[in-house]
């Protein structure tokens, strides 16, 4: 087997391989022996079909390309490991000449990574303080969660839970317009659940009283069939309900979490609670933002091909996600007045940051000699797995087992170990 290597752009490199000609048979036949493994012919057993025999069953054409095709495989397999190349995608194959098989391979390789005095990026972590407001906001939510309602007579205030039957009306040909009838609606006045607005023309009504108002939806409203619309709405009252907002006393506290604290005890245990989300959250903040500096400081040549299977990448998660939610994409792409093609150049420059990212970190594992021991994994697991059901752990056992789960902690305790090593 003879080769070449020609470097192109962007960590790509193209192989011109030459198959020699004496090769070709075997390749033949083990193409005939592959072929004949799925095929029935009375009196051969499968795998053991002479070519002669099987070329009255299939195509010598497909036969020869099957062969090719193991050429190719086996020959770019050997020149790989000769010149010890870390490849990071598929092949480009194209062939130029048949007889003797010549084809050049196009791949991207492991590019170089220069990242010039990373141990100098510095990210301070924000100080954390729990205030006065931050504990009354619990508090108020507590206070809600508790609240009585009880029916009265009188017109409806601000804070009043009201019942209501409601419909919108085209403005201009007064029919009715799908999707904004509703009947025994709930909703706390004055919270603003509903469309700007709709909740003011409710002051002031008593049960069974029913109003005709004017809304003009917002033109950034989550549905683009209603953004900037007017509407005509007809509404009916059914109930008006008044708060009445308990004290937070150590009854609450039981009704609400199912054990006995004073009130003290319990806004102890907030402020910590407060303390904790508020910290996981300059965390994440810190890491961030040291990220985005090590991007800046990362000097790479990103394969083309890797940035566009990230930007592929993310727009099947968005595809997914939007699935998920009862919307076919294809109606989705409309209404956004886009196409696949607009999404995957737009996600293009965020899928190279990604790629990015992944070969500084990388970088900076080896650099700081980061390495997982089997037992740190397995300790790790032993931890993931009593989060789950007990009728779950065979699964979890078997996820594991199959390497993805336990390379997925590997990689996460490595991350974490870096951080905990280069942030302040």
């Amino acid at each position: 087997m003879e080769y070449t290597i020609k470097h192109l752009p962007k960590s790509t490199i193209q192989l011109t391989i030459t198959v020699p000609q004496d090769k070709m048979p075997a390749f033949q036949h083990k193409a005939t022996e592959e072929i004949s493994r799925d095929i029935d012919i009375k009196g051969f057993r499968k795998g053991h079909v002479p070519p002669h025999i099987l070329e009255q069953y299939v195509n010598k054409k497909y036969v020869d390309a099957h062969a090719k095709e193991l050429a190719i495989r086996s020959t770019y397999a050997e020149a790989v490991v000769k010149e010890k190349l870390q490849v990071v995608s598929r092949p480009e194959i194209k062939i130029e000449k048949e007889d003797p098989l010549v084809y050049t391979a196009t791949v991207a390789v492991m590019p170089e990574v220069e990242i010039k005095d990373y141990k100098s990026i510095k990210v301070k972590k924000d100080e954390i303080k729990v205030s006065d407001k931050d504990l009354e906001e619990v508090m108020k939510d507590m206070k809600r969660y508790g609240t009585i309602y009880k029916d009265v007579d009188r017109e409806i205030k601000k804070g009043d839970r009201a019942e209501i039957d409601f419909e919108g009306f085209d403005s201009q040909n007064g029919e009715a317009v799908p999707k904004t009838k509703s009947t025994n609606h709930p909703v706390i006045v004055g919270e603003n659940s509903l469309i700007p607005g709709f909740e003011d023309h409710l002051i002031g009504l008593k049960k069974d009283a029913k109003k005709e108002f004017d809304i003009t939806f917002p033109k950034d409203y989550g549905k683009k069939d209603f953004q900037g619309r007017k509407l005509k709405f007809k509404v009916e009252v059914k109930r008006v309900e008044e708060p009445s907002v308990p004290d937070l006393d150590e009854a609450l506290i039981e009704r609400i979490t199912g054990h006995k604290k004073t009130v003290e005890e319990f806004k102890k245990e907030i402020t910590e609670t407060i303390r904790a989300k508020k910290e996981e959250e300059a965390k994440v903040k810190q890491e961030n933002e040291y990220m985005e500096k090590l991007i800046k400081a990362t000097k790479v040549e990103v394969p083309e091909i890797l940035i566009e299977d990230e930007a592929r990448y993310m727009l099947s998660e968005i595809k997914e996600d939007i699935e998920k939610k009862g919307i076919e994409f294809a109606k989705f792409l409309e209404q956004a007045k886009t196409s696949e093609e607009n999404l995957l150049k737009k996600y293009s420059q965020e899928g190279e940051k990604r790629v990015i990212m992944r070969f500084a970190i990388r970088y900076l594992l080896k650099a700081e000699d980061i390495k997982i021991s089997d037992e740190e994994i397995n300790a790790e697991f032993e931890k993931i797995k009593a989060m789950y059901p007990q009728e779950q752990h065979k699964k979890i056992e078997a996820d594991f087992a199959g390497g993805d789960l336990s390379t997925q902690i590997a990689n996460r305790m490595a991350i974490k170990k870096l951080f905990d090593r280069v942030l302040l």
